[in-house]
């Protein structure tokens, strides 16, 4: 501790003169001690686990002054705005985190959002009657390893083999024009694709269900983000938990705010959650607390198949992946 010095004629001087200076001073120091915390600026592209954020945007459910929801196009662009720190926060697959980390984007998963049980799905083209028959086609998909895990998944049990057909790579906001402009035979696509798609004769023929507990969606952070906006992830995270029990109590109600965003009829929301879990509370504890998250053993299963699916560009650490107490 520093001692103050003794008080001399020109400190008493300015200490009498400068009183209101000093309080002033005082008055800023106080300011800076409650500081707010930055904006929480989270992004994500279009999908039905990550609605329920934008639900709750609607319902006021976090403040916006502190927290913004922002819009874009695909993971891809979150990631970007992620690296160019113009955004704190993305909704995005774990493949996607991983891949992140092994780009040197120090990402950290704060809460699960939901697991596909159904909601990826691989659709085919009206002429295809089974699996088997698309060797020699076209499927387009993602290059991430959530295309990677349902095709892996899908040819094993189509009895073919990688080189037995022909993969085109495109991003998600392609799939719908691809299919329906018959640039493709076949389609490892998500909803609310999987959806918009019902009425130009696609089948499903495999869905993620059938590769139960692969595909995760979570909120990951900047790492530093953790410390700056201790606040906001945690009004997000229990936001998103309040519309995530409005939605399943009450899912028509919720309807006409989330079929605007998701591009779909009213009446058709409450389907596309159907091949979805959409964890509690209780469910993401038991995912990201602990000495070893659960999280980290689904991660380090991706690992390898990203690895083998030439999807990472080397071995990527799952240690530190998750910080658990926002979801306490």
């Amino acid at each position: 501790m520093i001692n103050p010095s003794p008080l001399t004629r020109r400190g008493f001087l300015r200490n009498t003169m400068g009183i209101m200076g000093a309080i002033a001073l005082g008055g800023m120091g106080l300011a800076a001690c409650a500081r707010k915390e930055p904006m929480l600026r989270v992004a994500s592209n279009v999908w039905p686990g990550y609605e329920l954020l934008y639900l709750a945007r609607e319902r006021n459910y976090f403040d916006q002054q502190n927290i913004r929801m922002v819009e874009m196009p695909s993971a891809t662009a979150c990631i970007q705005a992620l690296a160019a720190e113009t955004i704190e926060g993305a909704c995005l697959t774990l493949d996607e985190v991983l891949a992140a980390r092994a780009d040197g984007l120090d990402l950290r998963v704060v809460a699960i959002l939901d697991i596909s049980m159904g909601a990826d799905a691989v659709l085919v083209s009206p002429e295809v009657q089974s699996l088997s028959e698309l060797k020699g086609r076209r499927i387009g998909a993602e290059k991430t390893a959530v295309g990677a895990v349902m095709l892996d998944a899908m040819l094993q049990d189509a009895g073919l083999m990688p080189n037995d057909v022909y993969i085109q790579h495109m991003s998600v906001n392609e799939h719908r024009e691809a299919f329906e402009n018959g640039e493709v035979d076949a389609l490892i696509t998500f909803e609310p694709v999987v959806s918009q798609l019902a009425g130009s004769g696609a089948k499903r023929l495999f869905d993620s269900s059938q590769v139960p507990g692969r595909i995760v969606d979570v909120i990951a952070v900047r790492n530093p983000v953790l410390e700056q906006c201790p606040q906001a992830l945690g009004e997000l995270i229990a936001a998103h938990f309040t519309a995530r029990n409005e939605f399943l109590n009450a899912p028509r109600a919720a309807s006409p705010i989330m079929a605007r965003r998701l591009g779909l009829p009213e009446a058709d929301v409450p389907a596309t959650f159907d091949g979805l879990e959409l964890p509690d509370r209780q469910y993401n504890q038991s995912w990201l607390q602990g000495a070893s998250p659960r999280i980290e053993e689904t991660a380090r299963e991706l690992v390898a198949i990203m690895l083998r699916a030439k999807l990472l560009p080397r071995m990527v650490s799952v240690q530190n992946l998750a910080d658990g107490r926002f979801v306490s």
